[in-house]
């Protein structure tokens, strides 16, 4: 049996007596206290997130900026320095082999990619690097950490441990500051849909940037938050998931996500397919919100949904949780098109019985401010 990886907070987590879980290789913190008391201090006050088990490659070279505009729908140059921009990697038929994040720097640029497809996206990453001498691709995944704060209280924590200076920054930007005298790269991003932070550094500074977050966070009735956590935070914000809401069978077309897409470039993998698409009018699936309008079980993963009085189903369920803001079930699921309208009434099917539900708009839960 393959012994699990560990983030530099394994200890720190086991001590505090999480439940650990394996996830994608990972020995990995599901629940801390529990998953709602951690959903609501995230939305209420601040959550500190572990998040070494991300994939972090480094993309640097003169070429770097080209490579990358090639293999991804995303549109970089010297203009995006600073940003964070939200892509994808595709194969030719353009669906999803990855949702990924790129941090466009001066001349190095950060690729996040998700956990479970790191070894194939190194490969891809490679591949396409593969003799060209004005790029690098490098991976570093246990060089660098990552931590995220999330919450309407991150920036008063972040104030606290020293990186006050990102409280500034725009939306999907990030800056190089400097903790215990190393370098931490600190971008106004997110996995939860409130305002929050998140942290890259060196691999052996993360214990010591943890407990200080940890300890600020106390006071204003924040702390640690696992995994199960995090996914409901992200269902609520409707942000999709690799695995669920996208996988190799699905285009960031059908997951609504086309305004990702720069058509605009001559040239991208998976982009004559998906302009294809785009041109005949969309797919015939479309990824959809739903709210439960009647007290029952919850909506998981792969249960059918039906509409009224049609014996097939018209689609399948995503995601699916209570949600502790809205106390009522809600699910992401893929339906056909015509179903797809808002205000549409459909119904889970769970164990051989349909419960209603109704089509609503992203995301289903929206910070005030």
């Amino acid at each position: 049996m393959t012994e699990l990886k560990q983030t530099p907070l394994h200890a720190w987590h086991v001590d505090a007596g999480a439940t650990m879980t394996d996830f994608n290789g990972w020995h990995m913190p599901l629940l801390m206290k529990g998953m709602t008391e951690e959903h609501l201090e995230t939305r209420n006050s601040v959550g500190i997130f572990d998040l070494c088990h991300m994939g972090r490659v480094m993309v640097r070279g003169s070429g770097a900026l080209d490579y990358l505009n090639k293999l991804t729908p995303a549109f970089l140059d010297d203009g995006r320095l600073g940003q964070v921009l939200y892509s994808f990697l595709l194969n030719e038929e353009g669906r999803t082999m990855d949702d990924i994040t790129i941090y466009v720097g001066t001349d190095e640029h950060l690729v996040v990619v998700n956990a479970g497809n790191h070894d194939r996206d190194m490969e891809i990453m490679e591949k396409a690097a593969r003799g060209n001498p004005k790029v690098e691709v490098e991976d570093y995944s246990t060089k660098w950490g990552m931590v995220a704060v999330q919450g309407p209280a991150s920036d008063e924590v972040m104030h606290s441990v020293g990186l006050g200076c990102a409280t500034k920054l725009s939306y999907y930007h990030h800056v190089t500051l400097k903790f215990a005298g190393a370098p931490a790269i600190v971008s106004s991003t997110g996995y939860t849909g409130e305002l929050g932070y998140e942290i890259y550094l060196p691999w052996g500074e993360v214990s010591r940037l943890w407990e200080k977050l940890i300890a600020a966070s106390a006071p204003l009735g924040g702390g640690a938050v696992g995994l199960g956590a995090r996914d409901t935070l992200r269902l609520e914000a409707s942000m999709p998931l690799y695995g669920h809401e996208l996988n190799e069978e699905t285009t960031p077309i059908e997951a609504g996500l086309k305004k990702f897409i720069n058509f605009d470039k001559p040239a991208f993998v998976g982009r004559d397919a998906l302009l294809a698409l785009r041109d005949s009018g969309g797919a015939e699936q479309r990824l959809v919100c739903l709210e439960m309008t009647q007290r029952g079980p919850v909506p998981r993963q792969d249960y059918a949904v039906c509409a009224p009085d049609v014996e097939d189903p018209v689609g399948v369920v995503t995601s699916g949780a209570m949600s502790p803001c809205l106390q009522k079930n809600i699910a992401m699921a893929y339906v056909a098109r015509d179903w797809a309208r808002l205000g549409t009434h459909l119904e889970f099917e769970i164990r051989g019985r349909r419960h209603p539900a109704v089509v609503v708009k992203r995301p289903f839960y929206k910070r005030s401010d």
